[in-house]
């Protein structure tokens, strides 16, 4: 069985890993750890994400308007705007595309520092998550030293994931971002990518590596890969190739 291989590459990790896979059509569930606290790397990400397109549901805000973006708010890590002119007229949108779909921490800033940490953390706890929480700013390592850290679980992210599934009219900016993912190393880089469709968001830090999302294979399937205290990253990597693909080789 697919799971038991699964789990047999997970035994043999040097890591902590933790993994939940559900079939969306019919709730078969496989699980491992799925309630364990991880480091979140920028799957919180996809909750910002959320919590942005109910603001601009309610009016409160228009996904279109100006969010023009300084030299002195770049953040390093992942993402492409700390390398453009900082007179491009950025929207919110182009905000929220690229902090998903390039994991960009200058735009996750921007839209964090718009929204405010607890506007997102009430839409956690709105969305029953109990392991995640949102404590600082991207690449904010300061605070990281000081103990505020950024935690989620593989059930508080297939909370975040089936919310977008169920609501198909309300989440669906959402899932068209999702499914426009660039950064595809990990569950999906040993399978054949153009033959389906994988809505889902990376993270990624020193000893962390993360893809959580939906598999839309003959059935839709849910993925979460958690993986902290990696002693390789190459590794972690390699596990979540593996583990991708015995998911997509089963539910083709």
């Amino acid at each position: 069985m697919w799971f038991e291989k699964a789990m047999q590459f997970i035994g043999k990790a040097k890591g902590d890993v933790g993994l939940l896979v559900k079939n969306l059509a019919t709730g078969e569930t496989f699980t491992h750890r799925e309630t364990e606290a991880f480091t979140s790397a920028s799957t919180i990400k996809v909750p910002i994400l959320l919590t942005l397109i109910d603001e601009a549901a309610e009016g409160r805000l228009d996904l279109n308007a100006a969010s023009p973006i300084t030299v002195a708010d770049y953040t390093s890590g992942t993402g492409v705007i700390q390398f453009l002119s900082d007179r491009l007229p950025f929207t919110l949108l182009d905000h929220a595309t690229l902090m998903t779909i390039q994991s960009d921490n200058s735009s996750t800033n921007q839209l964090i520092d718009l929204l405010g940490m607890d506007l997102i953390n009430a839409k956690c706890k709105a969305l029953g998550l109990k392991e995640t929480v949102l404590a600082r700013r991207m690449m904010d390592f300061k605070s990281r030293d000081q103990g505020k850290e950024n935690y989620t679980s593989c059930r508080d992210m297939l909370l975040v994931f089936e919310s977008i599934y169920s609501n198909p009219t309300k989440y669906e900016l959402a899932l068209k971002i999702l499914k426009q993912q660039m950064m595809n190393d990990l569950l999906p880089f040993l399978t054949v990518p153009q033959n389906y469709e994988f809505a889902h968001k990376t993270g990624g830090l020193p000893t962390v590596r993360h893809d959580v999302g939906i598999m839309y294979l003959s059935v839709p399937v849910f993925v979460a890969f958690l993986s902290n205290n990696n002693k390789k990253d190459l590794d972690a990597i390699s596990l979540a190739n593996k583990i991708g693909l015995l998911i997509f080789n089963e539910y083709k």
